[in-house]
């Protein structure tokens, strides 16, 4: 559901004293950071809509890029380079898909989404509502996490 819909809800999530992420609240059940750089976390989780899908969070409370001062938006957008750089990397995927949505919580972060020849969405968007708990063979998911770290790792 977006909170998009409940204008009072939005506006008081909107304050740093109300943010989830801001205020380290528990992550969703399943999620696992990958990784932390300067100004964000990379995050992911085995029931997906696609494999290897994860995403970032920025480390300041701001809902829109357009909030960020410029240092934080060059650092955060750096992130972003080497995060998918990694993910590109290990995953060999032909594209990664880009997402900014804000609709759950207004608190900056990007979802990516690596395309691949035989991904399960070939040549239409991806439907985030198709989360399935099977998309990786057993010990896929383990093996990614380790590449993903061990990758980030030598880069950072």
């Amino acid at each position: 559901m977006s909170i998009h819909t409940d204008y009072e809800k939005w506006e008081e999530m909107n304050e740093s004293g109300n943010c989830p992420v801001y205020n380290s609240d528990s992550m969703p059940e399943g999620m696992i950071d990958l990784y932390e750089l300067e100004h964000s976390w990379l995050n992911s989780k085995p029931v997906e809509c696609m494999k290897w899908a994860c995403h970032v969070t920025a480390k300041y409370h701001d809902p829109e890029l357009y909030d960020l001062e410029e240092e934080e938006l060059f650092g955060f957008m750096i992130d972003l380079q080497m995060y998918s750089k990694a993910l590109k990397e290990v995953t060999r995927a032909v594209k990664i898909n880009y997402e900014s949505h804000g609709n759950s919580l207004p608190h900056l972060h990007v979802y990516f989404y690596p395309r691949n020849m035989n991904d399960p969405f070939p040549g239409k968007p991806i439907d985030y509502n198709e989360k399935r708990d099977d998309i990786y063979d057993e010990g896929e998911y383990e093996e990614f996490v380790k590449k993903m770290r061990e990758e980030l790792a030598s880069m950072d």
